[in-house]
């Protein structure tokens, strides 16, 4: 696996990871259609996210091309979610930094409605948080959802994340400004974590 130091960070980019059942991939040009019919122009998945739903393919393609376009920067994160034995995405996932917090970076995720209450989004977050706490180092994982959105807090739950108590975070959004529940997990939290996980 090849990183790049990037402060006290060594980054290596969006690598493909697998869990039991799913490949976390980059997206190629081909997985259009599939983003677009899966999730991307359903508004009951975006209605929690910060971007409308998608009304033609050829706004999904333009995020693709955009994404495609940044995969040659190795402090970029976003993957296809694929679950095994398939070729389609049924979502996606990502990390990002979170500026002027040294070390801080924020978790993302997102599947089609087909692909809800499955365990996937728990699979794909702890795949990330394995990446950046054990090979990237970073020291602080965040992750948010608007309040309301009981399911992506259980998600993180499940990872191990811990909700900050009286944490709201104004996010603005295509849909106006969201109310978001702030969670996090540290470097060493995370190490605990995962051995009670390997138990």
């Amino acid at each position: 696996m090849n990183f790049f130091r990037c402060g006290s960070l060594n980054h290596c980019g969006s690598v493909t990871l697998h869990t039991p059942r799913l490949t976390l991939r980059k997206f190629t040009r081909a997985d259009a259609d599939a983003m677009f019919n899966n999730w991307a122009s359903d508004p009951e998945v975006t209605r929690y996210l910060l971007w409308r739903y998608h009304t033609h393919p050829s706004e999904t393609r333009e995020v693709i091309e955009y994404w495609l376009s940044q995969y040659r920067r190795r402090d970029f994160y976003e993957w296809a979610i694929v679950p095994e034995g398939s070729d389609q995405p049924v979502g996606s996932c990502g990390a990002s930094k979170v500026w002027g917090k040294k070390g801080v970076w924020e978790i993302g995720y997102c599947l089609g409605r087909n692909w809800w209450g499955m365990g996937y989004g728990t699979e794909a977050a702890a795949a990330i948080m394995q990446l950046f706490f054990e090979r990237v180092g970073c020291r602080e994982l965040i992750a948010m959802h608007e309040i309301g959105n009981d399911a992506s807090g259980r998600v993180m739950e499940k990872c191990g994340m811990q909700r900050i108590p009286g944490k709201i975070q104004m996010v603005r959004s295509d849909h106006g400004v969201l109310r978001c529940l702030v969670y996090r997990i540290k470097a060493g939290e995370y190490s605990a974590y995962s051995r009670s996980m390997k138990v």
